[in-house]
């Protein structure tokens, strides 16, 4: 896979731990996000250091789709949030991610639609918590009748 040396999400997929991803393809990485404290805020990852789908290959933009297909599935089930939001912009950081977060009752009405862009990326959520959605979410994707 292309990889950036410079790249933010090349380097944490060469060098970090993989305890906080619940899924890989071929083609992604599925990681929950360090960035909030939202249960359930999940980041697809390119493997491949490219900056949108127009760069990938006819197979990941294919793969990318029922991919996220079962992401948004895996997340309602396990928040059984009302609405899915997604999103990428790649500004920060230019390499494909799709930031895919659930949307709860418990959400402030503040934050829901293009106000979840304010939402505070502080806290994150506490060590033990991480590790008890990630494996939440691996437990339901194991039992799931349905693979990428």
């Amino acid at each position: 896979m292309t990889k950036d040396t410079q790249c933010l999400i090349c380097k944490r997929q060469e060098d970090e731990p993989e305890r906080d991803i619940i899924l890989t393809t071929d083609a992604f990485v599925v990681r929950h996000s360090r960035e909030t404290n939202i249960f359930g805020y999940l980041v697809i990852e390119s493997r491949r250091h490219i900056l949108d789908l127009t760069e990938g290959t006819e197979e990941e933009a294919v793969s990318y789709g029922s991919l996220l297909k079962q992401v948004m599935s895996l997340i309602r089930k396990l928040t059984g949030a009302e609405r899915i939001y997604t999103f990428s912009l790649g500004e920060a950081v230019p390499h494909f991610h799709v930031h895919v977060i659930p949307r709860t009752d418990s959400l402030p009405r503040y934050y829901r639609g293009r106000g979840i862009m304010s939402y505070p990326v502080e806290p994150g959520l506490k060590e033990e918590q991480m590790e008890e959605v990630c494996k939440s979410l691996r437990y339901i994707l194991k039992t799931s009748p349905t693979k990428p």
